[in-house]
């Protein structure tokens, strides 16, 4: 069935311009390309199925929906009820009722026993430790180890995320804590041992507290408020702007943090905590500064303590698989332990070694929190509620790969949310989960959320009746324990090494972000980071990476010239873009295109304007001399030269005698496939590059391009505008166009065939 090769132009019924495509037959035609390596076989599509060839676009005239029925619709659905809807929806917002009625007890719950109590053990020497990062008495790590994981275990989508204590988000409450709270009182930082002042000192002491506590509720609840907004405004997806080597340096530099308000509790030192820019330097010129001060008990214990943990750590790393998963409560053990060495040794009293002291007993009597300061804390608050966020569900979303189940972004949202709201009634702070806590419950076997039930129990035991016990307990034994569970977090340097081989740009968001933070502090740092991440961005994308693609030999496959094994077309220039077209890398498009091709109109212009004059001057300097003849230096020069090679289709002059000689470049086919979206200065770009090509007589044809970049066109009047050009399905189309167009006319076929599409297809 001999087709001829002339490109039809496919319209639909309203006379929207479509996809053209290259019909191809055996004829003298074809067999020519085919000589040149351009094998057509591969496009050939039958007529009766065309349609599935091209991706053709409706318009709102035809099918599709405006806008106003699409809302109407929209607001039908979202109103209608049913009995599946209602149901769906009470599963979506309360998750425990779609997984605890289909809980398979004698599968799961010796996994979630054990792992309940592991990290149950874990959350009490934990909890405490984290509530001196968060500048807060010890019984209330315990108080936000115990409420948000039960909310959390309601809401939540993840089977494997123990919420509660963290060490960066503590330690950001505490910077929040220690700035806020002397501006609202006047006080100053006093010692956490109560012990040495009067009764006055007591009070004021005690009323120091209390607002340091005020604080951090309002500021959790603010975190809440943010949270659950952000929840139901469906903003889950805002943690993409917060990559994993930008998370991965925020953490370290945080840990940094964490380091140095532990040192004045290892060290027993009473040094006052800075916030702020440079916080962490001034922290170290004190301790330096003090250092002749150091309490050797204080010293000595926390130096017990650390190299006790840190071969606990070690063997139950070494020995985890023979362990099953329960992992030695060496934290615990080296809580208790040192609690009665400091009871029986009276080092409080004895070395003036600071102790936790009084730790009530029962729950907290609810509370509202000062509702009058939201607005103060509220920066704070949305730094704190992002971080928090982005943490827990990165964990979150990583077990849920390795298990096999998908995680709700907006759900986890609520569910965090909620935690905070609720949590902030009974004096909390902001809470989050972490790595180590993650990874011992996932390795004892934890199944779901009934593991935090079993937990809430442990510490409801400890609330109600142990708490009392651990009235002796040194603060360098905290303080030990929360930098040693920075490990992980430092290990987190290794990174850095294979992360340069892979990304360079990546790196530097990683040290950038990592120097920010330890330098200018939590909040500022972040911001930093965020910042420079972004901007890395918006540069990749101001200088796109460009590429002239050649033939694999004899078939319809098109690759980067650098490929040894392709070929390059004659007169035809293949020009692939690698990232979408905006305004910010139009310039740069234009540039690369032009660069690349050998063929700048703009240049090939201004030459062919000086070959006219120097053309004219030629000819007034030869109808001077009458019958002599010209000077060949004022008409001809090697630059006209290249110009004529380079330039579209120029002219020279020899000896006086104008000699027309065909470029090398006949046709510019730009690969649209990496576009995926072009916003309105750049699709004025595409059209400025087709009219300048134009003037020069050179082509300009799109191959390849997106669906709603074709919608584009057709509302901007783009084809009316390059004067009816028409798009390809593939770049082999428009190389077959491009060379079928520049064959002799005889060779031509003279059939013209049109397909008709319908506008239902």
């Amino acid at each position: 069935m001999p087709v001829n090769l002339d490109l039809p132009r496919i319209t639909s019924k309203s006379g929207e311009v479509a996809w053209t495509r290259m019909a191809a037959a055996p004829s003298e035609t074809t067999a020519r390309l085919r000589a040149l390596g351009l094998s057509s076989t591969t496009v050939y599509v039958p007529p009766d199925h065309a349609y599935i060839k091209y991706d053709q676009t409706q318009n709102d005239s035809g099918q599709t929906d405006s806008l106003q029925e699409k809302v109407v619709q929209s607001l039908k659905k979202s109103c209608t009820c049913s009995k599946a809807k209602a149901k769906k929806f009470l599963f979506t917002i309360l998750p425990i009722l779609a997984w605890l009625p289909k809980y398979r007890i004698r599968e799961n719950i010796v996994g979630d026993v054990v792992s309940g109590i592991t990290v149950g053990i874990m959350r009490i020497p934990q909890g405490m430790a984290y509530a001196l990062l968060a500048s807060v008495p010890p019984i209330f790590g315990l108080y936000s180890s115990f409420f948000p994981g039960l909310i959390y275990a309601i809401l939540g989508t993840s089977k494997n995320l123990p919420f509660g204590t963290m060490a960066v988000v503590s330690v950001m409450v505490g910077s929040s804590v220690e700035r806020l709270v002397p501006e609202r009182t006047g006080l100053p930082a006093m010692s956490d041992n109560t012990t040495a002042f009067n009764a006055t000192d007591d009070y004021l002491q005690q009323l120091w507290i209390e607002d340091k506590v005020a604080i951090s509720a309002t500021l959790t609840l603010m975190a809440g408020i943010f949270q659950l907004g952000m929840g139901i405004c469906r903003l889950g997806f805002v943690t993409i702007y917060l990559s994993d080597p930008l998370v991965s340096g925020f953490t370290v530099g945080a840990a940094f943090h964490v380091v140095g308000s532990q040192v004045k509790y290892l060290l027993g030192l009473e040094i006052p905590r800075y916030s702020g820019p440079l916080s962490l330097v001034y922290t170290f010129i004190d301790v330096f500064r003090l250092i002749t001060q150091t309490n050797v008990a204080a010293l000595i214990t926390s130096l017990i303590c650390i190299i006790i943990l840190l071969i606990g750590k070690e063997v139950n790393l070494r020995y985890k698989d023979k362990l099953r998963g329960i992992p030695i409560p060496t934290e615990l053990i080296v809580l208790i332990i040192a609690t009665l060495v400091s009871y029986y040794a009276d080092l409080n009293g004895n070395y003036g070694v600071n102790i936790v002291g009084d730790i009530p007993t029962g729950l907290p009597v609810p509370k509202a929190p000062d509702v009058s300061r939201l607005l103060y804390v509220l920066p704070d608050a949305i730094v704190l509620s992002i971080v928090s966020f982005a943490v827990s569900l990165t964990l979150a979303k990583l077990f849920a790969k390795k298990y096999g189940y998908s995680i709700d972004d907006n759900q986890e949202l609520i569910a965090y949310g909620a935690s905070n709201l609720f949590s902030s009634f009974f004096s909390c702070f902001v809470g989050s989960t972490s790595i180590s806590r993650t990874s011992v419950a996932d390795a004892a076997g934890m199944k779901s959320q009934l593991m935090t039930f079993v937990s809430a129990v442990l510490l409801l035991m400890v609330l109600l009746f142990i708490g009392p016990l651990f009235r002796p307990l040194q603060q360098c034994v905290l303080a030990s324990i929360v930098v040693v569970n920075l490990k992980s977090m430092f290990r987190l340097f290794t990174e850095l090494k294979p992360l340069w081989k892979l990304s360079k740009v990546d790196c530097m968001v990683w040290v950038v972000t990592w120097l920010a933070v330890t330098l200018l502090g939590l909040d500022i740092g972040l911001g930093v980071g965020v910042g420079f991440s972004l901007l890395t961005v918006v540069l990749r994308t101001q200088r796109p990476n460009t590429t002239l693609l050649g033939q694999v030999p004899n078939c319809d496959i098109y690759r980067d010239l650098g490929n040894n094994q392709v070929k390059e077309i004659d007169g035809i220039k293949i020009f692939r873009l690698n990232m979408s077209l905006c305004f910010t890398n139009c310039d740069s498009f234009k540039t690369a295109l032009y660069k690349k091709t050998g063929l700048d109109p703009v240049r090939v212009l201004a030459r062919r304007k000086k070959e006219e004059k120097n053309r004219k001057k030629s000819e007034k300097n030869s109808a001077e001399m009458g019958n002599g003849v010209a000077n060949p230096g004022m008409a001809h020069t090697e630059e006209d030269d290249t110009m004529g090679q380079n330039g579209g289709i120029a002219s020279m002059n020899h000896n006086g005698v104008e000699v027309k000689r065909t470029a090398d470049v006949t046709t510019i086919i730009l690969d649209c496939g990496p576009i995926n979206f072009v916003d309105s200065v750049g699709m004025n770009t595409l059209i400025q590059v087709y009219k300048d090509y134009k003037s020069i007589d050179v082509n300009f044809l799109l191959a390849h391009v997106n669906p709603d970049i074709r919608v584009q066109m057709q509302s901007c009047d783009y084809f009316e505008k390059v004067g009816g050009q028409k798009l390809f399905v593939s770049v082999h189309d428009a190389v077959l166009f491009a060379v079928n167009k520049d064959l002799p006319v005889t060779e031509r076929p003279t059939q013209n065939v049109n397909y008709e599409m319908e506008t239902h297809l």
